[in-house]
């Protein structure tokens, strides 16, 4: 018996994680309170508000009824949008997957009114595997469907980081936008308490596991603490080659109008660039060769000390009638 009742509890704990999978059972419970209460103020409020003007226009009974119609459906309106939010919010993570197979029955179905079920079939399929063989096509779906898989991996590493800290799926981050980039995808999330962006820099190699990826980075996307931006690396862009437009450098340039360089003479001290008197005459300007170079202005006793220098360092001039000091 305690084996069956292991084996039976086990079952119940894989099923409850299978269930969570998509939808967060503590989280359904969560909305369902949260709809009681949204529901009862945003009825409050707005018949709090619709009273006083519907009897500026009717009698007062008039006035109540149509100001307690109104509040009973905005309450029933927030009640219903904060009761469907769990799943509105798994079909937003889902939307890219949702919006392409609408995509994909809406084309089927146009095309089966023309060519019958089995012809759209095939044109469909053509549609969809023809541009897996067209590298342009290719790697364009191919960086948009890893896109479509980071937003999910990274679902996934923010469930389990907030299992990792006790907490469990009421106030799950929301995945927003991703795009790709050069050496990956770029994710936006918006976090909610729960979740910081302190936590996600200190898990980066278990964020990076978990999207298949090599590395990965967080960082604020704007002014707001709950607004993050994830980058997803998983090419290094340094470590391939970098193409170096050469040809539309050198485009317009003459190679005749230039001497060729390859081969120089021991003997000459340089080389001339152009024999082009326009060209030379510019290359003078840059470097100053036409300016007469001017000499810094000294005072009376800076040009007297440097002519006692040059005076002392010379010497004294030979003549015939010199005696050196030591005789």
């Amino acid at each position: 018996m305690p084996s069956n009742g292991n084996r039976s509890g086990g079952r119940n704990r894989a099923s409850a994680r299978a269930a969570q999978t998509l939808i967060d059972q503590f989280e359904v419970g969560s909305a369902r309170r949260r709809a009681k209460i949204a529901g009862g103020l945003a009825a409050f409020a707005v018949a709090l508000v619709s009273f006083p003007v519907a009897v500026l226009a009717m009698e007062w009974a008039t006035a109540l009824f149509v100001a307690v119609a109104l509040g009973a459906a905005a309450g029933l309106v927030a009640a219903v949008l904060t009761l469907v939010w769990p799943v509105a919010r798994v079909a937003w993570h889902w939307a890219g997957e949702l919006a392409l197979l609408g995509a994909l029955i809406t084309i089927y179905a146009a095309l089966a009114v023309w060519v019958g079920p089995f012809g759209s079939l095939a044109m469909v399929a053509l549609l969809v595997g023809v541009p897996w063989f067209i590298a342009p096509a290719n790697r364009f779906l191919n960086r948009w469907g890893w896109c479509m898989v980071t937003r999910h991996r990274v679902r996934v590493a923010s469930d389990a980081f907030m299992e990792g800290k006790g907490v469990r799926g009421s106030v799950r981050p929301l995945i927003l936008l991703a795009r790709p980039t050069e050496s990956g995808e770029r994710v936006w999330l918006w976090l909610r308490g729960d979740l910081t962006l302190d936590d996600l820099q200190g898990r980066l190699v278990e964020l990076s596991s978990v999207c298949w990826a090599n590395s990965a980075d967080a960082r604020l996307a704007g002014k707001k603490a709950a607004y993050v931006v994830v980058d997803v690396h998983r090419r290094d862009v340094l470590a391939e080659g970098v193409t170096v437009p050469v040809s539309a450098m050198l485009d317009g340039i003459d190679p005749d109008s230039y001497r060729d360089m390859t081969v120089v003479d021991e003997d000459d001290e340089g080389i001339d660039v152009t024999d082009d008197p326009a060209v030379q005459a510019r290359l003078d300007e840059l470097t100053g060769r036409n300016r007469r170079e001017r000499k810094p202005r000294q005072s009376r006793a800076d040009k007297a000390e440097d002519a006692a220098v040059e005076r002392h360092t010379e010497g004294p001039e030979e003549d015939d009638g010199f005696i050196p000091a030591f005789i």
